[in-house]
């Protein structure tokens, strides 16, 4: 479904991300790990296109540059690619409903309006959200307005689903709470997903493979179990938080 080779990313002629490769399969689930700055985000931003890169992505066999310069229309054949990116902060609309809300990539598309009825009713309750379809968003709580970006999401019918640190700010009841909608969501859409974090708890849950990132690198990447198992200098010193060890904690 994805696949990454040699990813060079830069600002201001600083390197960010400094030539890495990787591939996650279709339906799989990749968490990006790395301390705060390390260029989890900006790796989520170059797969959505938003950003300048060198190297090459694919997205189901195309290359993103092609992708998205196509404009891709609700119910498109199954051999379309789409991809929805959740944000850190939700990304909503004060001045828009929930309601509002999570129909507006829908409307922006043109999708007949009993059509959109019909999606963000069943998104929302998906979600767990059917409701609070009139509340505005500075009525939400943090964990609400990380459903809604969900159920947003998922209103696009997409192949690929990027998670920009999705449980950031939540408390660790609510974050697991996510991390559970986020694995079933992947199960019951078959979504492929990549999702940005920095906490233990939910990349165990919703990870096949983990990448640790570092100085612009992924310095180790393997199956969950066997990134956890901490047998790898990297991953041990992220995981138990130590000081002393290969990555700088300045």
């Amino acid at each position: 479904m994805i696949r990454v080779e040699d990813l060079r990313i830069a600002f201001d002629g600083k390197t960010v991300i400094d030539g890495i490769s990787f591939s996650v399969p279709a339906g799989g689930s990749l968490v990006l790990m790395g301390k705060n700055g390390a260029g989890k985000s900006v790796i989520l931003k170059a797969l959505a296109g938003l950003i300048e890169y060198e190297g090459r992505i694919e997205i189901g066999g195309v290359d993103i540059r092609k992708l998205y310069q196509e404009r891709f229309r609700y119910g498109a054949d199954e051999a379309s690619v789409r991809v929805a990116y959740v944000f850190q902060r939700g990304g909503l609309f004060d001045s828009m409903n929930v309601f509002e809300n999570v129909g507006f990539g829908l409307r922006r598309m043109g999708v007949d309006e009993e059509k959109v009825q019909q999606i963000v009713t069943s998104a929302l309750a998906r979600v767990g959200l059917r409701g609070n379809e009139m509340k505005m968003v500075p009525e939400l709580s943090g964990g609400m307005q990380k459903r809604v970006g969900l159920a947003r999401a998922i209103c696009m019918q997409p192949n690929l689903i990027l998670f920009d640190d999705p449980t950031a700010g939540l408390d660790p009841i609510l974050a697991d709470s996510i991390a559970d909608l986020i694995v079933e969501i992947r199960n019951t859409l078959s979504t492929t997903s990549v999702i940005a974090t920095h906490e233990e708890r939910v990349a165990r849950k919703v990870a096949d493979s983990v990448a640790l990132l570092y100085a612009g690198k992924i310095v180790y990447m393997a199956d969950c179990a066997t990134f956890f198992s901490a047998e790898n200098e990297y991953a041990r010193q992220f995981i138990e938080g130590d000081i002393e060890g290969p990555i700088d904690i300045f």
